[in-house]
């Protein structure tokens, strides 16, 4: 692709029965492919796009030729309609799946995805717990972050979906350089930060009080901190490991120009709670350490209010927008 050829974009809904077909037919209907000159492809079931009474434009696999006339169309390359398996989570399996192909054959130039039940899921047949570890097999990355981002807060996890229980098994020095560095160097690539600043929280109240609280202080984080900065000192600034108490209220305290670039967090709530309250609808998720471009909505499958429409696109819409920004980082 040349720089003056438009970007297109794979959408997949996520599961059918949800809220996903919904949101993705609202964000086109908004307009956001004339606001932003893209094309938006989606990957996907055809039967919720028909009950919301969208104009659908089917495409062909073998050959990705955007429509002239896209406005008010949904531009949809349609998932099987039979399966051995339970149909919905087959769909959604088999959306991601094709998807994620199409942007690795540079067919598009970012992923952007829907909400899926992971229960779902893996009765369709797809055994991964979670996008995130789906992804990195598709795309055989050996080692996947999970980030979520919006204009105040950037967050990323050591340990994703674990019991906290857990949490601390799962917690080593390795863990913890493979999200301290996608971070970083996330950051400066595709936010085009230089000399970011990365802030770690610590996994123990008061950042384990010397001990007294706990000891993966003096172990692994401080330990493995040292080590980075003086290996990345002069590319990244790392400061911790901080009370997460305190660390989140100061962050929003500051002005922006005085705020991190991101906060790496040791577990799934521990980042989720602060960066969902400050901004949920506009919050994104953003794998790093793939090959491609895969951002996402931070909210659920919404069965409880699919088909009434009543979900709101906010935070598609602003995946939409940062899968497109990373993009054309990217390209430049």
């Amino acid at each position: 692709m040349t720089p003056a050829e438009p970007l297109m974009i794979a959408v997949t809904p996520g599961d059918p029965d949800g809220i996903g077909p919904e949101i993705v037919w609202k964000a086109i209907q908004s307009g956001i492919q004339e606001e932003t000159s893209i094309s938006m492809l989606c990957v996907g079931a055809r039967e919720p796009f028909e009950k919301l009474g969208a104009k659908i434009i089917e495409a062909q696999i073998g050959s990705l030729v955007p429509p002239k006339n896209r406005k008010n169309s949904v531009w949809l390359l349609p998932a099987p309609t039979q399966s051995k398996r339970f149909l919905p989570g087959f769909q959604s399996g088999w959306s991601i799946e094709t998807a994620t192909r199409i942007v690795l054959r540079g067919q598009a130039q970012a992923l952007v995805t829907g909400p899926i039940s992971k229960e779902r899921l893996q009765k369709g047949g797809y055994r991964f717990p979670g996008h995130t570890e789906f992804l990195a097999h598709l795309c055989k990355s050996k080692s996947v972050t999970m980030m979520l981002a919006n204009d105040t807060l950037r967050i990323s996890l050591v340990t994703t979906h674990v019991a906290l229980k857990d949490v601390s098994r799962q917690l080593t020095r390795a863990a913890l350089r493979r999200a301290v560095i996608h971070t970083a160097e996330h950051i400066e690539n595709w936010w085009g930060i230089s000399q970011p600043r990365i802030a770690v929280a610590a996994l123990n109240p008061h950042a384990g009080e010397a001990g007294l609280f706990g000891k993966e202080e003096i172990r692994i984080i401080e330990p493995e901190l040292k080590a980075l900065r003086k290996q990345y000192g002069a590319r990244f600034e790392i400061l911790g490991p901080l009370p997460a108490d305190t660390l989140f209220a100061k962050h929003v305290a500051a002005s922006p120009q005085q705020r991190y670039d991101a906060v790496v967090c040791m577990y799934h709530d521990q980042g989720l709670i602060p960066v969902k309250l400050l901004d949920f609808p506009k919050t994104v998720n953003v794998s790093l350490g793939l090959p491609i471009v895969r951002t996402s909505v931070d909210h659920g499958v919404g069965f409880d209010i699919a088909g009434q429409g009543l979900a709101d696109p906010s935070s598609l819409l602003s995946a939409i927008r940062l899968a497109i920004h990373i993009a054309k980082n990217r390209r430049g």
